[in-house]
């Protein structure tokens, strides 16, 4: 890693950089999609199919709007302010349900809809901005770094998560079921933070600007043809379809920790469970990222398929703490999981300007991740957790061979 800040030109962005992944990761998981979010659900009476409604909106949203985020920065003469414009969109919603939490204590269905609308609408926002992003740190940081920048930036997001799971397993301690109110607005006020560390950053405007294209579509046209399986960067695309499939499970795990029928643990585990991901995270981050530079994306990749096959094998048996908290690092590693798949979209896709095939990389796992969370949910509820998480293993197994062809 310290090859990122041998490079005088790039010290001061990485540094300023690195803090926005820390601060950003603090936020992200004092209310994580796949524990603080699911439990605070749980708590207010919400079904498993809400719960997969949720998972939806959190994971599949992202990925639907992403082939127009460079449409939607380029109407704008300043494209770093707008891209931080778009953040404090998305981050709106985390200060308003807190509000919406206090308004509406007396009308929980009421109240669970507007919550998942309110994270549906921020995610919806954060698909413009993934693609667009993802391409700036390419144009910013030398192709040879990008794996261990990538590798650093997951790192230093699961750091900020261990320090961000902490605070919530203190807050639940005092406040109990307040805590989620508090948490929801602590994760607001922290991604403002980030923002503001982004906005210290030296980045170009050159790193937004590409040649003009005729239209979105022709954009379209030829990420279609990029993504062909007989492409290296087909086959990683159809590897990354199935694993979203697999990951989608993963909200359930903690909701399988505290369900009654499940492994009945208190709520206390959620803030364990979640510094147990941050953990998980933060350990092989840097390692992962390494390998991408030294051997290439397949085999890195490769590994990362495993994980939720063997995460799930793991939470069955959740009825012991220790293999409950190598669920949660597994599944925290996978989290981190952008420290491979990053590098190896920008590796394994065409020349000039990346937005739009990390965009049609991440629409491919749009229908799986869509359907994922609710098939899962629906599986669970008629058959059991046995037969949702199952499935998910399944999926990953797939995944994982589709690497092999890469």
């Amino acid at each position: 890693m310290r090859a990122l800040f041998l490079h005088r030109a790039i010290r001061r962005r990485v540094t300023f950089m690195a803090l926005t992944e820390l601060l950003w990761g603090i936020g992200a998981y004092l209310t994580l999609v796949t524990t603080t979010v699911p439990a605070y659900l749980r708590a207010l009476g919400a079904s498993q199919l809400l719960i997969g409604a949720m998972a939806t909106g959190m994971v599949a949203l992202p990925l639907l709007p992403q082939f127009f985020g460079r449409t939607v920065l380029d109407r704008f003469p300043h494209r770093k302010r707008a891209l931080i414009a778009l953040h404090v969109l998305l981050i709106t919603p985390y200060l308003f349900i807190p509000l919406a939490d206090k308004l509406l204590t007396a009308n929980r269905p009421l109240l669970i809809t507007v919550v998942i609308s309110l994270l549906a609408f921020s995610q919806t926002i954060l698909g413009l901005v993934i693609p667009v992003w993802v391409d700036m740190v390419g144009q910013v940081i030398p192709q040879a770094l990008h794996g261990r920048y990538f590798g650093m930036s997951a790192a230093c997001a699961a750091g900020g998560g261990i320090l961000g799971g902490l605070l919530l397993m203190q807050l639940q301690r005092l406040l109990g079921a307040g805590a989620y109110r508090l948490a929801f607005a602590g994760s607001g006020v922290l991604y403002l933070l980030a923002m503001g560390a982004f906005a210290l950053a030296p980045i170009p405007e050159t790193a937004f600007v590409h040649p003009a294209e005729e239209s979105v579509w022709v954009r379209l046209r030829n990420a279609l043809r990029a993504v062909h399986p007989r492409t290296p960067f087909g086959r990683l695309v159809s590897s990354f379809a199935a694993q979203a499939l697999a990951s989608s499970v993963i909200p359930f795990v903690i909701v399988f920790a505290l369900d009654p029928a499940g492994l009945r643990y208190p709520p206390a585990i959620v803030g364990q469970f979640t510094v147990w991901q941050a953990v998980g995270g933060m350990l092989l981050s840097f390692v992962l990222g390494g390998l991408v530079d030294r051997i290439g994306p397949r085999v890195p990749w490769i590994a990362v398929t495993t994980l939720i096959p063997i995460a799930m094998l793991l939470a069955l048996h959740g009825f012991s703490f220790w293999a409950l908290a190598a669920a949660a690092v597994f599944t925290g590693i996978y989290g981190s999981s952008w420290a491979v798949s990053g590098p190896a979209m920008l590796s394994l896709s065409p020349e000039g300007d990346k937005s739009g095939y990390i965009a049609i990389a991440n629409v491919a796992g749009f229908l799986p991740a869509a359907a994922g969370p609710l098939l899962i949910a629906q599986i669970i509820a008629v058959h059991g957790y046995i037969a949702g998480f199952s499935l998910a293993a399944a999926a990953g197994v797939v995944a994982f061979f589709l690497a092999l062809t890469i």
